[in-house]
């Protein structure tokens, strides 16, 4: 078992070092969040200020352009002057609209004359009728290999471009750099071509394209404008950190970067930090908590060894008060507990004792086990098997007091709670008897044990029997006179035909015609007899086994049995039989139940006079069961005694004509012998447009389909 000290020891010591962990965590993740929002934040408004300035160079160049083209006279004294007031201006050409040089002005231009053809330059055939300016691609100075580019504007007839250079715009964007004191600005061309590169100028001169870099894959091709990347540098092997932006006149892609690892040193100085504060916080935490803790847990170790002595019977030692306000609670809680458990000590033995007692004067044999062994049993036990001592019973097997025909049933309902059912018992004399028991399961001492019930019901079981012989003894007599009815006629048939031969004996007219028609009728009048003798044998045959039966042969049978009866009093019977309708069952006693059931309404019918006489018998299947209802118009029964009809000797015929059994065995057959379910009601109908009332029995099977 685990202990409490320790695991809130536990608890208290992983909960503090999590919780400063994660703490820790969040920290260094927010602190890196803010990192990366600062660098993006900066590299955005750098991007910005380039743009600007890019755009701005771009614009003041058009306007030249523009305005300069416009005057009537470009002389070579106007264009040293836009060169002279321009630095970045290296040189300006005039031409006609065939690309011929008109004028020009410009620097180092010593091979450069007027009437020069300039038509297969790009700066001329990228100009039309719709497209009357054109920014060159950025290529390289022939004086100093500086980047530079051309801006060509056609007005009218005449066409000017003014060569640039980049070095005002190279200047500027060299101031921006990095804390390691590389340079934060890259820019390409269109085309992917370097224009500037500080930290490595002969990328520029080499005229490097970044198409098939690390540089455009990672940071350029499908990603946006203004969104920070981590990627790789071309040259060397570390990660950057940066975003990119277009300036869309010339379709120049502006780069911005900074070493990823000076924001990782930056978070690994802060981590160290918070690092530290975490371990201080983790210290002071501990030692305050466990300061408290131990102070708590040595007023329960008081407690502990406290009860202990309580627990051994000590009620009168007395706990002292807790510095703590919730443990004196306890404490005196515990007092009030103390003095609870001292009385219910006293009322518990006194329940005992007056449990033993009850216990011991039920009419049932009690007994506590399991499939092994006997733990307990109560004095009635002990009477039912001839013995004086409970330890005669207990430790020993259930199944050393259950006869050999019982066994495996036992076997069967030992694991489960069973409802009740019977068993045949065996007493220390040896002497076999039938009890009926029920058992339920109790978890005592973690251990599962069950709780059997006998009652020994040998006289209730003779009881039966001999109510079934009295039954059987009924229906032999009601079967007597049936066998009169049916053999009456054919008997008096035998008769007249005996009489009949006699006769033409004596008048000497009997011929070889007569002799044969009378011995045949006799024949055949005494094969109907033999017949009948075979019916009513087969009835009172006993079942042995139960066997699977048509129900609906079993009704045909019954009223065969009644026919004569049913005749002579002028019954009619209505009947709807299902074919096929199987159950599991005794055909005998079943014959002997829908007898029982024909006769009551025989009887009543009788009894109260009817005129018009019917008995309906229906028989059907519905939700995989069988259905047998038996009704007839004799008016029904009273309110009060329907509840009283299938108890034993409840009769409500005169005690010359009724012993009150047959109802009863037909309950029994019915409910115990076959697990069916009877019921009866009194209902009203119509029959033939008259409106009747009478007695319903519903007799219901589980259904057995014919496999």
């Amino acid at each position: 078992m685990k202990s409490l000290k320790s695991t809130i020891s536990s608890f208290i010591i992983l909960s503090i070092i999590t919780v400063s962990v994660v703490i820790g965590i969040l920290t260094m993740i927010n602190f890196y969040d803010i990192k990366i929002t600062s660098v993006e934040h900066n590299q955005k408004q750098v991007l910005r200020q380039v743009n600007s300035e890019g755009l701005k160079l771009l614009k003041r160049i058009e306007n030249i352009a523009s305005f300069s083209i416009k005057k009537q006279s470009l002389d070579s004294e106007y264009l040293n002057d836009v060169l002279y007031l321009n630095s970045d201006i290296s040189s300006i050409f005039i031409l006609n609209k065939d690309g011929i040089l008109v004028d020009f002005a410009g620097k180092n231009m010593d091979n450069i004359y007027k009437g020069f053809d300039y038509s297969n330059k790009d700066f001329y055939k990228k100009l039309s009728d719709e497209k009357l300016d054109y920014w060159s691609d950025v290529f390289l100075s022939s004086a100093n290999n500086n980047p530079s580019i051309s801006y060509s504007l056609k007005y009218k007839d005449r066409i000017i471009v003014i060569q640039l250079k980049l070095e005002e715009l190279t200047n500027f964007i060299t101031k921006f750099k990095n804390s390691d004191e590389t340079h934060m600005i890259r820019m390409v061309d269109k085309n992917g071509v370097f224009i500037f590169n500080p930290d490595a100028q002969k990328l520029v001169t080499q005229r490097f394209n970044i198409k098939n870099s690390t540089v455009f894959e990672e940071l350029i091709n499908n990603n946006k404008e203004f969104n920070i990347k981590s990627f790789k540098s071309i040259k060397r092997d570390l990660r950057n950190l940066g975003m990119y932006s277009k300036i869309k006149k010339t379709g120049w892609t502006v780069i911005i970067r900074q070493n990823q690892s000076e924001v990782i040193d930056a978070i690994k100085d802060i981590a160290f930090i918070v690092f530290f504060i975490v371990i201080v916080f983790v210290s002071f935490a501990l030692f305050f908590v466990f300061k408290i803790f131990n102070k708590i847990f040595r007023e329960f170790d008081y407690l502990q060894d406290t009860t202990k002595d309580i627990s051994n019977g000590n009620y009168n030692k007395k706990i002292k008060e807790s510095a703590f306000k919730e443990i004196t609670l306890l404490i005196n809680s515990f007092e009030k507990m103390k003095k609870q458990i001292d009385k219910r000590e006293k009322k518990l033995k006194a329940a005992r004792n007056s449990f033993e007692y009850l216990l011991n004067s039920t009419m049932e044999a009690i007994v506590v086990h399991d499939s092994k062994k006997i733990y307990q049993v109560n004095d009635v036990a002990l009477s039912l098997m001839k013995l004086d001592d409970k330890n005669q019973l207990i430790g020993k097997s259930l199944f050393d007091f259950i006869s050999e025909k019982s066994i495996e049933l036992v076997k069967e309902k030992i694991d489960i709670e069973s409802s009740p059912y019977e068993l045949e018992l065996v007493n220390v004399e040896n002497e076999t008897f039938t009890a009926l028991g029920q058992g339920k399961f109790i978890t005592l001492n973690n251990k599962r044990l069950k709780i059997s019930c006998f009652i020994d019901i040998t006289e209730l079981k003779n009881k039966d029997k001999l109510l079934s012989q009295q039954s059987k003894m009924v229906s032999m007599g009601e079967m007597i006179g049936n066998i009169a009815h049916q053999w009456r006629q054919p008997l008096s048939s035998i008769s007249t035909a005996a009489g009949a031969l006699k006769v033409e004996k004596e008048f000497g007219i009997l011929d070889d015609k007569s002799l044969d028609n009378s011995l045949d009728m006799i024949i055949k009048n005494t094969k109907y007899l033999s017949k009948t003798i075979d019916d009513f044998r087969n009835f009172f045959k006993v079942d042995k086994d139960i066997e699977r039966i048509d129900l609906s042969e079993v009704i045909e049978r019954s009223l065969k049995l009644l026919e004569s009866s049913i005749k002579n009093h002028y019954i009619k019977i209505e009947k709807r039989v299902g074919k096929d309708l199987y159950i599991n069952g005794f055909e005998n006693e079943l014959t002997q139940a829908f007898i029982n059931i024909i006769n009551n309404s025989k009887d009543a019918l009788k009894i109260n006079n009817i005129e018009n006489r019917v008995i309906f018998i229906e028989a059907f299947i519905s939700k995989n069961r069988v259905f047998v209802i038996i009704k007839d118009n004799a008016g029904g029964i009273k309110e009060h005694i329907k509840p009283k009809i299938f108890d034993p000797y409840f009769t409500t015929k005169h005690q010359s004509q009724g012993t009150g059994i047959g109802l009863y065995m037909t309950h029994q057959i019915i409910v115990e012998h076959m697990a069916g379910v009877i019921e009866v009601e009194n209902v009203k109908f119509s029959y033939e447009n008259e409106a009747y009332t009478g007695c319903q029995f519903k007799v219901i099977f589980d259904y057995m389909k014919n496999t």
